[in-house]
């Protein structure tokens, strides 16, 4: 037999026996990969956030001075935490955040009143810090979650103006400013507990009373600066496991997806906190500084009960906050209008605490709660003009009766916890504030004072047995 018969031979019966073989065993089955499942986006969840940030600012105040809008830019960093409820696709969340920033710009003015002072002459404003409470309402696509959103913004705003005394007058200072925040954003889970972010947010500041400017012994004036930003932000969010305390034992528990029926009846008590921006006045029988800002943020207790049938769910509720609320002016371009007549030219009034008693009605579905609710207000205003002893100057304060009407949506976390998100508007009247005097002569006059406000926060109840 020759080499190449001996191949052959060997290869078919090489081919014979793998045949055989196959025969006997089934040869193995490949299986693709277990598909990934639709993540349920119940849970609290927080998380770090970072963008960008650019819009414009506006420098004014009562002798006419306007420097017009000029641009700002920067970046911010901070954190995010949250509470997200999903029922079937759609998505219904309460998120805060917290940032550092640094969104800044300048201007030489725009010529006549609108030149600013100094030996380089010069304008600015600064957003340092900048934060937002708001609503969130999104519906899921697989790990895709699509959201517009909406609510309470805050910045610390710092302006300036000015360089030395001698380039005219010069001044700077800080303060908190209270607006609104609107935007939209997308957010995609990377594993169980880790998901991703891109969001853009508008957010009004505002114009508030910033900063106090002047001349070395001639006077002060208040100096306004409004503020308006548009920001770009990605963030990284961790959400914690259904059914396990968030952080600590004695937190809220998150009972996952499709827990309830809710019962909402009974006593609870609770927390809130939040923000509000609004208008004041100041005037007498001669005189009308008109209206300016105020705003400033809020933090009380609050107790409430509810009474359920059905879906229909009715109570009251009544809460105490303490309050920042305040704003300045230094009166109306006419000199007879001026705040103080004499070196320190200023108009104040703050909010110094606010209650409300309210009625309550809303509407169950599954373990959110959307209601309407109105009632009394009342709040201890202080208020000031000018300071002693020049022309006009005085001071005072005094608890107001008024009311509040407004519109939240409150979710149940467990059996036990809740938290809300609430719009209020809060009219507390116009009514005489303090007493002015007149120099030193015994001629006084009674300055009317009014206060209306937006307030935008959030809470978190705890329901009784």
């Amino acid at each position: 037999m020759d080499k190449r018969t001996f191949f052959a031979v060997a290869l078919v019966a090489l081919l014979g026996s793998t045949s055989a073989w196959s025969a006997d065993v089934a040869p193995p089955v490949l299986k693709a990969p277990p598909a990934l499942q639709a993540p349920g986006w119940t849970g609290f969840y927080a998380g770090v956030q970072a963008g960008a940030g650019f819009g414009k600012a506006r420098q004014s105040d009562f002798l006419g001075f306007d420097t017009g809008d000029y641009n700002l830019s920067g970046g911010l960093a901070g954190v995010t935490w949250g509470y997200n409820w999903q029922i079937g696709n759609t998505v219904v969340g309460f998120e805060s955040d917290a940032a550092w920033a640094k969104i800044s710009g300048s201007t030489a003015g725009r010529g006549a009143s609108g030149s600013c002072f100094g030996v380089t002459p010069k304008c600015s404003a600064e957003l340092q810090a900048f934060g937002t409470n708001r609503l969130r309402l999104g519906y899921a696509f697989d790990r895709w979650l699509p959201f517009v959103t909406g609510g309470m913004a805050w910045g610390y705003v710092h302006g300036a103006e000015g360089d030395v005394p001698a380039g005219g007058f010069v001044g700077s200072g800080a303060e908190f400013h209270y607006g609104w925040t609107i935007g939209a954003g997308v957010e995609a889970v990377i594993d169980p507990h880790w998901s991703a972010k891109a969001e853009y947010l508008y957010a009004d500041l505002r114009s508030g009373k910033t900063f106090s400017e002047g001349i070395a012994g001639v006077g002060s004036i208040t100096e306004s600066v409004g503020m308006h930003v548009h920001i770009v932000r990605v963030g990284l969010n961790y959400k914690f496991n259904p059914g396990s305390g968030l952080l600590l034992d004695w937190l809220p528990h998150n009972p996952g997806p499709g827990t309830g029926p809710w019962n909402w009846g009974g006593f609870y008590a609770g927390v809130n906190y939040g923000g509000g921006a609004g208008r004041a006045s100041q005037s007498d029988t001669f005189f009308d500084r008109g209206q300016y800002d105020v705003s400033g943020g809020l933090i009380g207790g609050t107790i409430g009960y509810n009474f359920q049938h059905g879906r229909l769910v009715y109570g009251a509720e009544a809460d105490l906050d303490y309050t920042s609320i305040k704003g300045a002016t230094s009166g109306n371009a006419a000199i007879l209008g001026a705040c103080g007549l004499g070196s320190l030219i200023n108009c104040e009034t703050k909010l110094n605490w606010l209650g409300t008693a309210r009625a309550r009605v809303g509407i169950s579905v599954d373990r959110l709660l959307p209601y309407i609710t109105a009632g009394a207000a009342f709040g201890k205003l202080t208020s000031s003009e000018g300071a002693a002893p020049l022309v006009l100057y005085g001071s005072g304060s005094s608890t107001r009766l008024g009311w509040a009407a407004g519109a939240g949506i409150e979710a149940r976390i467990d059996d036990r916890w809740s938290a809300k998100l609430e719009y209020l508007y809060v009219d507390l009247g116009s009514r005489e504030g303090f007493t002015d005097q007149l120099a030193t002569l015994p001629t006084t006059f009674s300055e009317t004072v009014s206060f209306r406000t937006h307030i935008m926060r959030g809470g978190l109840n705890y329901k009784f047995n």
